[in-house]
């Protein structure tokens, strides 16, 4: 197996968003890409990557192939890249080798793992709310709320998308539409409003913000929060967060 990135810096910013959830995972190498589905310890979160195999340079996958790894040794890796290196990745018997080609070829080697345990299913849920927004601007909206709060309220009514925040240090509400440009698109089949905690979302949402300028939003009334980062060629890097009940 072995598989081809034009940008390392890219895979960075993705392999961060992943570590913000789980510190180990399988990889699944398919003849049509590459994918990731995990929850966190606590099975407060799940993260759900997919890289289409024309997103890279070069993708050669003989059979389908688990790649089970600790993120943070690659993270560190990516952490060693230049701004204009590319990234290799290969499997050997038992290993994974990961080369940064740039002024150097340098290559890295890290043991494979078992990682036992059922594929997990993808959650079939029923949203009423759909939105797409500016990344840094819901962002920003979950700093505001970390000043008085650690937990934050979504809340959608008509062509608006609010984010609320109350304790006893205070209140922050910041208020989202087309209208103002915060909002690209807002579909709202029925009004909805649901609690989520602010220490997950700000995590999520600080590293991966980096991967799309653009986050798609799904809820609906004490659901799941669905997150979906778009990834330029075709590949998508979801989240679902389970609510705080109030």
């Amino acid at each position: 197996m072995k598989f081809v990135f034009p940008d390392a810096r890219e895979w960075k910013y993705i392999i961060e968003s992943l570590a913000t959830i789980v510190d180990e995972a399988n990889f699944v190498a398919s003849i049509d890409g590459l994918k990731l589905r995990a929850l966190d310890p606590g099975r407060i979160a799940m993260v759900d990557l997919y890289m289409p195999s024309n997103l890279f340079e070069e993708y050669s996958v003989e059979q389908e192939t688990k790649i089970g790894v600790v993120l943070d040794d690659i993270n560190d890796v990516l952490k060693r890249a230049k701004s204009d290196d590319k990234i290799t990745f290969e499997v050997s018997p038992g290993r994974l080798i990961i080369t940064l080609s740039g002024r150097a070829e340098r290559k890295f080697k890290f043991p494979l793992i078992d990682i036992s345990g059922q594929e997990l299913p993808s959650p079939k849920l029923n949203f009423t709310v759909a939105a797409k927004m500016l990344s840094d601007t819901f962002r920003d909206a979950l700093k505001d709320a970390e000043l008085v709060s650690e937990t934050v309220k979504l809340k959608a009514e008509e062509e608006s998308l609010w984010l609320i925040a109350k304790s006893d240090k205070g209140e922050v509400e910041s208020r989202f539409s087309i209208e103002t440009g915060s909002l690209v698109e807002i579909d709202v089949k029925e009004g909805a409003e649901a609690s989520y905690g602010i220490e997950f979302l700000d995590k999520i949402i600080s590293k991966a913000y980096r991967i799309s300028d653009i986050l798609g939003l799904r809820f609906a009334t004490n659901m799941p929060l669905e997150l979906t980062f778009d990834i330029a060629g075709g590949g998508t890097l979801r989240y679902l967060l389970a609510p705080r009940m109030e």
